[in-house]
């Protein structure tokens, strides 16, 4: 009973990028394609060991001039259009793009280089745009084929173990013809007076025709990728190019041969496809005119349309994350080895107030950085001096020799430079001091900075008393008393320093005669009373 006859269909290839060929791009970019966006030659390479998906594959090493595949894989020959603009991107005429690449493909075929380089039938080209600002890469990969005549399966598909006698005699002719074999497309002659394999070159050249009852002893064999009943987009080509060159292979039944390898190199998995194409040589090779022969092959994104993909590398390229991603690393193994209780979230958020932007003051802001605080602000009135930026080295020569840089503008800007995830501000405020009279035309002004003051206090969480005399420092602490906040204080002598925490002045409950204790991840904290007071102790 004769067969039903079904149109073979198959898996189309899908690209992964390594996130390596982006940084690579990055850098050729830069460096050496600037400005220039004409097409570049690149590689990629597919396997078919343990394969999924029919995956093909580009990383960093497809910009090598003098590309090597990794172990188990084959080369893929491609194109790279990076176009300067996202609009050239889009405005980019894709069925143009895919017929100029298209007729390079035919153009392989017709002047055998196919033959001379058969990875060339492994072909694939990208569009793509570039966002090195944002770090955000736009891309669409396209695996062109001619648009010919359907092929007809005429057997159900079969795997290689499943037919135990050939697959014993292809056996055989594997192990005569390793080589030979292991190449990405070969065609092996299997019967029991003849065992042999050909490259693609060598059955071209060899065969002109072949009777019916001669082609059936051959197996057009092929790397195959794909995991699926399909066989590969790449056997679409292949068999495109067989018949182009050899058309008396037109209207006989052709077995194809995918051959698959599992993990551990067994290849009973392979796949044999019986197909025909039952239409005449001339009217064949007239679907290969220029002006008649279209091509396909877009890629569908993952939502299964013909439409570009976008990758962002902003985490591994983004010089402000990575820097990030170091600083906290860095704390996360000091917490592991000196300090597993402690809550860097919690430093992370809290927001730091410096009254001074000094010697403490610069001091201070690099070691809230040291230990990932993100808010940090200052308050000064001073101007940068030349005798600053040896002591005070938030600060620079060219700082002072501005002359009317403010210590807490360029402090604020400079801690950002170093680490740009933090934020930070600066405030030139004066800040009154008892013992020293406000006179009547700067009364307005430091009622101002007085509303400011008590606003900055409020918004922030702890507050940091650095400035150069005691006078100084007393505002700021009845407003750290008055608003409940932590107040740390800093004071630096000739022989001499001493830091202290401020006490707090809120009331506790007590049970009994004894005041409670409050207990954080069974640390003991100290009540409020408890503590000193900068200005008090020393009275």
């Amino acid at each position: 009973m004769e067969i039903e006859e079904h149109i073979l269909q198959f898996a189309p290839l899908q690209s992964f990028v390594s996130p390596s060929f982006w940084h690579k791009l990055t850098e050729i970019k830069l460096d050496y394609y600037r400005l220039n966006d004409e097409p570049k030659s690149i590689f990629g390479y597919y396997g078919n060991r343990k394969s999924k998906s029919c995956i093909l594959e580009v990383d960093c090493t497809a910009f090598n001039s003098h590309f090597k595949e990794p172990k188990f894989c084959f080369k893929a020959y491609g194109t790279i259009y990076n176009k300067n603009t996202l609009e050239r991107f889009k405005e980019t005429d894709k069925t143009s793009l895919l017929q100029q690449e298209g007729s390079q493909l035919l153009h392989d075929f017709r002047t055998d280089r196919i033959l001379e380089d058969p990875s060339r039938l492994a072909r694939f080209f990208i569009l793509s745009f570039a966002d090195l600002k944002n770090y955000n890469y736009y891309y669409w990969f396209a695996f062109p084929s001619p648009l010919t005549s359907p092929l007809k399966l005429v057997n159900p598909v079969v795997m290689l173990k499943d037919i135990p006698e050939e697959e014993q005699q292809i056996k055989e002719v594997f192990m005569v013809n390793s080589a030979e074999c292991a190449a990405n497309f070969f065609i092996l002659s299997v019967s029991k007076e003849n065992k042999n394999c050909f490259t693609l070159k060598q059955f071209v050249d060899t065969f002109k025709s072949l009777p019916e009852d001669g082609i059936k002893d051959f197996y057009f064999g092929f790397a195959d990728n794909s995991e699926y009943v399909e066989p590969s987009w790449i056997m679409r080509v292949y068999v495109t190019f067989l018949l182009y060159k050899c058309p008396f292979l037109l209207q006989q039944t052709l077995k194809f041969l995918g051959v698959r390898y599992d993990q551990h190199m067994n290849w009973n998995q392979s796949r044999i496809w019986q197909i025909k194409l039952n239409i005449e040589a001339g009217d064949y090779l007239k679907e290969f005119d220029n002006e008649i022969l279209k091509f396909v092959g877009w890629e569908l994104n993952r939502n299964q349309k013909p439409q570009p993909r976008m990758a962002s590398m902003k985490e591994s390229m983004d010089p402000t994350i990575l820097a990030e991603n170091s600083v906290n690393l860095n704390l996360k193994l000091m917490k592991w080895r000196l300090l597993p209780e402690l809550n860097l979230n919690l430093l992370a958020t809290t927001k730091c107030l410096l009254f001074g932007a000094g010697t403490l003051g610069c001091a201070v802001a690099r070691m809230l950085l040291g230990w990932g605080f993100k808010y940090v602000t200052f308050v000064d009135n001073g101007k940068v001096t030349f005798s600053n930026p040896v002591r005070q080295y938030l600060y620079t020569h060219q700082d002072a020799c501005k002359e009317n840089a403010m210590k807490s503008i360029v402090a604020a800007e400079r801690i950002k430079e170093i680490n740009p995830s933090v934020s930070s501000s600066g405030y030139v405020l004066n800040i009154p001091m008892p013992g020293h009279p406000i006179g009547e035309s700067l009364k307005e002004q430091t009622i101002k900075d007085l509303c400011k003051l008590k606003d900055l206090t409020q918004q922030h969480d702890a507050l940091f008393l650095l400035t150069d005399s005691r006078e100084s420092r007393w505002l700021p602490t009845l407003l750290g008393a008055a608003y409940q906040k932590i107040v740390i204080n800093a004071a630096l002598g000739f022989d001499s320093y001493l830091v202290q925490r401020h006490g707090s002045s809120k009331r506790v409950e007590k049970i009994g005669d004894t005041v409670a204790e409050t207990q954080i991840d069974n640390l003991k904290c100290i009540n409020g009373q408890d503590l000193g007071c900068y200005f008090c102790n020393d009275v």
